[in-house]
C-alpha cells in the first residue's frame, strides 16, 4: 500500500518524545547492511517473471538523496522501490514520487507515497505499485521531497530488525523478522519496507507494512513482497506518517 498520511513531521510532539533508551543505540534506523535474508536458488519461485531493474541518480534535496531505485514486474503492475539516505541532522517527513518509462522515454505510469520518516543520518526505503496499462517498463525513477523537517534531538531512537528471512511462494512471498524498539515509548503504526534483490544485487521486489511495538520491546513482522523472484531481502524499519506514541 502507499503512504496513508501526508504529515507535518513533529507538530504533535511524536518524534520529540520518542527518545531512544541507551547510549549504545546506533544513530537513526537500522541500516540494510546489518541484516539480510537469503534463499537458495532452488527455493526461489518460478513466477512472476523478473524484469531488469534500473538505478536512477537523483540530486540531493537539502541533504536527503535517493541512493538506489529498482523495480520488479508482477502481472499488470511493477513494484517500484527506492532506498533513501538522510545525511542531515534533521528528522524529515518525506514524499517519494516514482515514474515508470519505456525504452523511448515515454511515461507509462506514476505513483507517489508519503509513508517514511527519516531520522538524522538514517537510511530508509519505500515502495509502491505502479499500474502499467500498456508498454514495457525499461526504467523507474524516484524523486524525494521533504514535506517537513526539524532538528532531531534524539537520533539514537531506532528500530532494529533481526532474524530476517525471505519466504518465497508460488503466489505470495513475504519477509519475516523480529523488530526491536530503542524508543522508551510504545509506538503504534511504525513503518517497515522490504527491499529484495536478485543474485546480481539488483532490486527486483519490495513491500511494506505497519506494526506496533512496546517501548524497549520487540515484535514479529511479516512483510508481503511483490515483484520478481529474489535471492535476498533487507528490512528498513522506521517511523511513518501514521505513527503515534503512548
Amino acid at each position: 500500500m502507499t503512504g496513508r498520511f501526508v504529515v507535518a513531521v513533529v507538530t504533535a510532539g511524536l518524534l520529540l518524545t520518542a527518545c531512544g533508551g541507551g547510549n549504545d543505540a546506533p544513530g537513526g534506523d537500522v541500516q540494510a547492511g546489518q541484516g539480510t535474508a537469503t534463499v537458495e536458488p532452488s527455493s526461489q519461485p518460478s513466477s512472476p517473471t523478473a524484469t531488469p531493474t534500473a538505478t536512477a541518480s537523483a540530486k540531493p534535496t537539502d541533504g536527503v538523496a535517493v541512493k538506489e531505485v529498482g523495480f520488479g514486474k508482477s502481472g499488470e503492475f511493477v513494484t517500484a522501490v527506492a532506498v533513501i539516505h538522510n545525511g542531515t541532522d534533521q528528522i524529515s517527513s518525506l514524499q517519494v514520487s516514482f515514474a515508470a518509462y519505456d525504452a523511448a522515454g515515454e511515461v507509462l505510469g506514476q505513483q507517489e507515497t508519503s509513508a517514511p520518516i527519516a531520522r538524522a543520518n538514517a537510511t530508509v526505503a519505500t515502495t509502491v505499485p505502479i499500474e502499467i496499462k500498456s508498454g514495457t517498463v525499461a526504467k523507474v525513477t524516484a524523486e524525494v521531497t521533504i514535506l517537513d523537517k526539524q532538528k532531531d534531538e534524539h537520533p539514537s531512537s531506532a528500530f532494529v530488525a533481526s532474524g530476517i528471512r525471505y519466504r518465497p511462494g508460488d503466489v505470495n512471498s513475504s519477509v519475516t523478522a523480529k523488530i526491536a524498539s530503542r524508543y522508551t515509548q510504545d509506538v503504534k503504526d511504525a513503518y517497515v519496507a522490504a527491499v529484495c534483490r536478485d543474485a546480481k544485487g539488483r532490486i527486483v521486489a519490495g513491500g511494506e507494512d505497519y506494526y506496533n511495538v512496546k517501548g524497549g520491546g520487540s515484535t514479529a513482522v511479516e512483510v508481503p513482497v511483490s515483484g520478481a523472484a529474489a535471492k535476498s531481502c533487507e528490512l528498513y524499519p522506521t517511523l511513518g506518517g501514521a505513527s503515534s506514541t503512548s
